[in-house]
């Protein structure tokens, strides 16, 4: 009997001695969270990312004053030729950010839609950051047949939209499916930011092919008030926003 009591004590004190251990291993802490994919421009600025399908897309659009090895590109000002074909001069600027439709309380920072390229700009293939590249319209696509076939049909676009910061007459979104779709406008082509907090432009590096003129078109994609992306031929003399895909 007294061998069976000692026993008894001794796997006792050995199962504590266990539960001690394991509790200074873990030391209280909280489980390792895997830290969310970020990107960086040649400017140092930090993108969060968004993975929806198969796809990973940045979740604000582009602000890089500089390509990707670290050259410069010249800010546009107010007497450049921003759509000439004869220089073919690569300007970025950013987008309005007035709130000319009072839908914000509060002042926007200059870079809240992000800049806007013109598209000798794109067309020098150095605006995305390394790993990552300008979306074809094909990307575009493939995102919203990916919403409308997982449970989004019918409401792409308010899924896209941001549920703030857009006028009455378009309307927020829900921003269901989180990609935070800014009215970030345009660009004319005498080099006005336009149409802020009514629509939202991205270009794609799909260009009509033969010799550059006033007629060649960029293909657009834009988010507005229907329920599906639209997806426009738009002059290159016109300036648009990026929203960068990985590759």
């Amino acid at each position: 009997m007294k061998s069976f009591m000692k026993l008894s004590i001794l796997c006792l004190f050995a199962l504590l001695c266990v539960g001690c251990a394991s509790d200074d291993d873990n030391d209280g802490a909280e489980p390792t969270e895997v830290p969310a994919l970020t990107v960086t421009d040649a400017d140092g600025n930090v993108y969060n990312t968004i993975t929806i399908g198969n796809q990973t897309w940045m979740l604000e659009n582009l602000k890089t004053t500089k390509y990707n090895d670290g050259t410069p590109i010249t800010e546009w000002t107010f007497g450049m030729d921003w759509g000439s074909l004869l220089n073919q001069e690569a300007f970025y600027q950013w987008a309005n950010t007035d709130d000319l439709n009072n839908v914000v309380d509060e002042e926007l920072p200059f870079d809240h839609y992000g800049a806007m390229y013109n598209h000798f700009a794109i067309e020098t293939g150095k605006l995305a950051p390394t790993g990552w590249r300008i979306p074809t319209e094909q990307d575009f696509r493939t995102l919203e047949n990916y919403l409308t076939n997982n449970g989004f049909n019918g409401n792409v676009v308010d899924a896209l939209k941001s549920n703030s910061g857009w006028a009455n007459t378009t309307g927020n979104g829900t921003n269901a499916s989180g990609f935070n779709g800014l009215p970030n406008g345009y660009v004319s082509a005498g080099g006005t930011a336009t149409a802020s907090e009514l629509i939202c432009s991205w270009g794609t590096t799909d260009v009509e092919a033969g010799p550059i003129n006033s007629s060649t078109n960029r293909r657009w994609i834009q988010l507005f008030n229907e329920s599906t992306i639209s997806y426009s031929d738009t002059s290159i003399l016109l300036g648009v926003a990026i929203r960068c895909i990985k590759e």
